[in-house]
């Protein structure tokens, strides 16, 4: 039985009445099940590492890692090995939000249609300078203060994701299309075969659109996907480890084992081991 999905409600009217709080927490364990909200969120990770699972997909966060989490977006903090990590986040309602974007003359498609949520990558200035930014919101004790000075900010903090965009943000809408088809289990499953078959050119000019649009081969964004569902059979199903890379496409047991190993730091039998049946957390990061 799947865990519940909990959804998190966060208006400008609240935002203003509370004040711009930012929350700062250590430790995957001091972060929220997992969770939708119908509100966009910042966060920070000023040290440390985990995994970010967000709609049934995996990313990696290290020191540096800013992301943007939109409306929607399905998403929970795990252990990465025996590592763990700081985080610094705050809400943005949703009509605040749609104004930032029409300041900074974007359209929230560029935000919204990627199916990983926007992540770029700070570091020196740029990193103390958001942390600092963040934290400072933590000392205003009036509300309206508050709610004026993440207002002032938050412009900036969102522009930051366009001066690095990701990779999916500017797609074709043929490519769009694509990954959209990808994200079934069985195509993903069926791998390069189907892709190529779906997308109706040569591998070639594929090859040359995914290291453009997206930044990695089309191999390497199947087995990306194939080992975001190893990783769920690992953590949700009984499936012997030995069952599960051909369940997810893989031919090879050493290279399914090899790839596991890259991606999540351990073999996929101690992965199962260490991360299943973690215990809850007790609060909320998010309001």
């Amino acid at each position: 039985m799947g865990e519940e999905i909990v959804r998190l409600h966060y208006t400008e009217a609240e935002l203003r009445r509370d004040g711009a709080k930012a929350l700062h927490q250590f430790g995957v364990q001091a972060t929220y099940k997992i969770h939708t909200h119908d509100f966009y969120e910042l966060f920070l990770v000023p040290k440390g590492s985990a995994v970010h699972a967000v709609n049934g997909r995996s990313q990696f966060l290290t020191e540096g890692s800013f992301v943007l989490i939109r409306p929607n977006d399905v998403h929970r903090y795990e252990l990465f090995n025996t590592d763990d990590f700081e985080i610094i986040d705050i809400g943005i309602p949703e009509t605040l939000f749609l104004r930032v974007c029409d300041y900074l003359g974007v359209d929230r498609a560029v935000f919204d249609a990627p199916a990983l949520s926007p992540h770029c990558m700070l570091s020196g200035t740029a990193l103390s300078d958001v942390r600092r930014k963040l934290l400072k919101s933590r000392g205003l004790s009036d509300p309206e203060a508050g709610y004026r000075f993440m207002h002032s900010i938050f412009p900036y903090l969102v522009g930051l994701f366009l001066s690095a965009p990701a990779p999916e943000a500017l797609l074709p809408q043929w490519l769009s299309g694509l990954l959209e088809e990808m994200d079934e289990r069985e195509n993903f499953v069926a791998g390069l075969p189907r892709l190529l078959a779906l997308a109706n050119m040569s591998q070639e000019h594929l090859t040359r659109s995914f290291r453009r649009y997206l930044g990695v081969t089309p191999t390497a964004f199947i087995n990306a996907k194939r080992l975001g569902l190893a990783a769920e059979l690992l953590l949700t199903t009984e499936t012997p480890v030995i069952d599960v890379g051909g369940l997810c496409g893989f031919n090879s047991q050493s290279r399914f084992y090899r790839l596991f190993a890259e991606r999540f730091g351990c073999p996929p039998k101690a992965f199962r081991k260490t991360f299943r049946n973690q215990p809850e957390p007790p609060a909320p990061f998010s309001s």
